[in-house]
């Protein structure tokens, strides 16, 4: 039962974080445009001046936005969702236990898609946000955030004890 309802949490925990990035995001869209041009533009990067990603068009940027804030809105979401459905099961069988872990997994996998893999992969690796001055927080925040999200999948995923009846 312990763990049933730490997975519980580990999901609400990890959407909450999400949602309240999304909604950051949303309510700073304009900065948050600015940001997303500045981190491919190519400036500021004294390291390695050579990048091999193109800069993208503005329409480009935009469709990233998108991309990124529709990941951490379905992460939050979803990781919610997931949450109470793994709460509501907690004293269900096996199999019912391990359906309601479905939308959890689900969130938990689009946080880890979107800052181990577009902030990390492609923002961090492709555009060597790294280096860039106003990079640091975001490079250090995304590897942070999609290492709480990837331990909530694993620790989510994992079976339960066998206990004897």
């Amino acid at each position: 039962m312990t763990d049933r309802i730490l997975k519980a949490m580990a999901s609400a925990v990890s959407g909450l974080m999400a949602l309240l990035y999304v909604l950051h995001n949303i309510a700073n869209v304009g900065p948050a445009y600015e940001f997303f041009v500045y981190t491919t533009s190519h400036v500021d990067q004294a390291a390695y001046p050579v990048t091999l990603l193109p800069v993208p068009p503005a329409i480009l940027i935009v469709v990233a936005m998108v991309v990124v804030f529709a990941l951490e809105m379905a992460a939050g979401l979803l990781g919610l969702y997931g949450a109470w459905k793994i709460f509501a099961a907690r004293d269900a069988d096996a199999a019912t236990f391990l359906a309601a872990k479905k939308w959890a997994k689900i969130g938990a996998g689009c946080a880890v898609l979107n800052w181990w893999g577009l902030f990390q992969g492609v923002a961090v690796a492709g555009y060597q946000l790294w280096q860039m001055p106003l990079g640091e927080g975001p490079f250090y925040g995304s590897f942070f955030f999609g290492t709480i999200a990837m331990a909530s999948l694993i620790y989510i995923s994992m079976p339960e004890e066998r206990v004897a009846a």
